[in-house]
This record gives structure tokens, C-alpha cells and sequence, in this order.
């Protein structure tokens, strides 16, 4: 009787022992409960001028749930997704100041607002108003060019006579116009290039010496068409001459040449941003193999494609330095 006891007390004892204070993870509710909305999904303001105000969202659910809010640009087709978890939408979790996730940039427009949660069917609309779009930077940027006004007539180039360039009205990357390039050359490399000279654009201030904190940011429209052999066709260069002795011109044997190359192998608009302190040096370079953003003479872009390949297009806006982080960073 005695064992009986102790082994009835042991037992007990384990059973206290695992007894735990709460409960782990996620409740039953939050988990297999119906998801009912308790306030409604409002939006707070319903138009903002982004250069100085925000937007954010609120809304409260019975459980603890995935959500999404995306914000679509009407006339640009701009796009903003803002994600959470959570049973209430608030400022901490949904502010908005007017930034894109998928580019082009917003303009002053109306938008469409859409609530939705992955794991449920619920879906809520709303709208809002743009009566300022977002300005990036932080004051320090120089724009190389827009094309707002046009293809600037000192900006020099060549393109292939089967080949060209235009300024399109319309599905900009930034505001309204762009610059498309675009062809086939099936006797040389080069679609065409353009040269952008500092001294017009270097009038909106000089670019700081420090080769890290200097970026070049350009939007650029691929259309990602593919080669016979399912590679991209189209080839992006970028070339950055510098004038170390500052005499106003280029000298390939005691002056540097920077550049960078790659693939545009995406449809739509992207911000390309590269910081001048991991471009390379070209192999004829023969300067002081320092970069010096501040001595820049001019850019090249060139446009390239393999003659076996067809067809290639990388359209271009929106060309600017930026100074500390890449432009959509600010």
C-alpha cells in the first residue's frame, strides 16, 4: 500500500510540475474564428500634399490577421503596398508620405485604395486624392534631365539609322515625359549613345568630392524581349569621363574613365542607383585611378545589343545625383 502511495504522490507531482501560467501562440480565435470588422476602414486624410503632410489608415478586425492595403495611381499607375499583421490598422502601421513601391513615381492624381487579406476573400475600397506628389531628395540632388521640356539640343548623340530616340508623352516614369531608345542593328553592337556634359547641369551646384556619398540614380523602362538563345537583349552602359587637370576636356591617357555595365532584363520602370565609389575603372583609363565625382566632364549612356539578338529597348527619365543614399531613399 505503501509503494502504491508514493507511485500515486510521484505522479501528482509530475502533473503539477508541467502545469505552465498562459497560453502559447496564437489563440483559436485568431486562428480558426470568423474575421468580422468591427470600425470600418477609413483613410486619414483623404488627400494629402506629401511634401509636407502624410496619410495613414485605420481600421480594427475581430482576430489577429494578415491585411494589405494597395494604393494605385489612376493616371500614372503608380503603386504603393503597405503590409501588416494585426487586428487594428493604425498610423504606427499604415503611414504613408506619399512613396512608391513600384515605379512610375505618383503625380498629382486620384487613386484607388484596396484593403484585402490573403487568407480571407474580404475586400475593401476606397479612394484618395494626390494634390501634391512626393519630391525626392534632400535638397542636395542636380537633375541631369527630365526631358519635361524636351530632348536637350546640347546633349550630343548618335544612333543607328535603323535605330532612334524620341521624347514620349505619356507612362513617364516621373511626371510626363520620357526618352525612348529603342531598335535593331544587325551589323554592329551599338543601338546609340548619348553624352550628358556637367556643364549643364552643374550650374545647380558641384557634387561632393567624397566618391562614397555620391550616387547616380536613373529610371530606366526595359522590356525585357528575349534573344534567340532566352537572353536579354538589351545592354545598359554607363560611362563617367572626369577632368582632373579641369581644362575642359578629356584625355583618355592622363584622365579617368569610370563605368559600369548590365542586362535590363525587367519589364516596367526601375531606379538603377549606383554609388561612384563602386563604378570601375576603364581599361584605357590612364588617370589618377581616383574617383572624383566633383571633376566629372560628362556621362555617356550607350544603348547595346548583340547584332544576333533583335529587337532592344531601354527608355530613359528622371536622371539625377543624389548625395548620401540612392535617390529613393530620401
Amino acid at each position: 500500500m505503501k509503494k502504491l502511495s508514493y507511485l500515486f504522490l510521484t505522479i501528482t507531482l509530475i502533473f503539477i510540475s508541467c502545469d505552465k501560467e498562459g497560453i502559447e501562440g496564437p489563440s483559436l480565435n485568431d486562428l480558426f474564428g470568423e474575421l468580422n470588422i468591427l470600425e470600418d476602414f477609413a483613410i486619414i486624410n483623404d488627400s494629402a500634399t506629401f511634401n509636407n503632410e502624410s496619410a495613414y489608415f485605420t481600421a480594427k478586425f475581430s482576430k489577429i490577421v494578415d491585411w494589405k492595403i494597395s494604393i494605385i495611381g489612376q493616371s500614372s499607375g503608380a503603386e504603393k503596398i503597405i503590409l501588416g499583421k494585426s487586428n487594428e490598422i493604425n498610423a504606427t502601421n499604415s503611414l504613408w508620405s506619399g512613396e512608391v513601391t513600384t515605379l512610375p513615381f505618383f503625380k498629382e492624381e486620384n487613386c484607388s485604395v484596396l484593403l484585402t487579406f490573403p487568407n480571407h476573400s474580404d475586400s475593401i475600397y476606397g479612394t484618395f486624392k494626390i494634390n501634391e506628389a512626393k519630391t525626392y531628395g534632400n535638397g542636395s540632388e542636380l537633375v541631369v534631365s527630365d526631358f519635361e521640356n524636351g530632348f536637350n539640343p546640347n546633349f550630343t548623340n548618335f544612333f543607328q539609322s535603323t535605330c532612334l530616340k524620341k521624347i514620349e508623352t505619356g507612362d513617364a516614369g516621373q511626371s510626363d515625359r520620357y526618352l525612348v531608345q529603342e531598335g535593331t542593328c544587325d551589323w554592329d553592337w551599338l543601338i546609340g549613345y548619348i553624352d550628358y556634359p556637367a556643364s549643364h547641369w552643374f550650374d545647380q551646384g558641384v557634387l561632393n568630392a567624397n566618391p562614397d556619398n555620391v550616387y547616380f540614380n536613373m529610371m530606366i523602362n526595359g522590356d525585357s524581349t528575349l534573344s534567340p538563345t532566352n537572353e536579354a537583349n538589351s545592354l545598359f552602359k554607363l560611362e563617367f569621363y572626369e577632368d582632373e587637370n579641369q581644362d575642359g576636356y578629356y584625355d583618355q591617357n592622363t584622365e579617368d574613365r569610370l563605368e559600369v555595365e548590365f542586362d535590363v532584363d525587367w519589364n516596367g520602370w526601375k531606379m538603377v542607383s549606383i554609388k561612384y565609389s563602386d563604378l570601375i575603372l576603364a581599361w584605357n583609363s590612364g588617370g589618377n585611378a581616383i574617383r572624383e565625382p566633383n571633376k566629372i566632364l560628362k556621362i555617356r549612356t550607350l544603348l547595346l545589343a548583340n547584332p544576333e539578338s533583335g529587337f532592344a529597348k531601354a527608355d530613359v527619365d528622371y536622371i539625377v545625383w543624389s548625395e548620401g543614399s540612392a535617390i529613393l531613399n530620401q
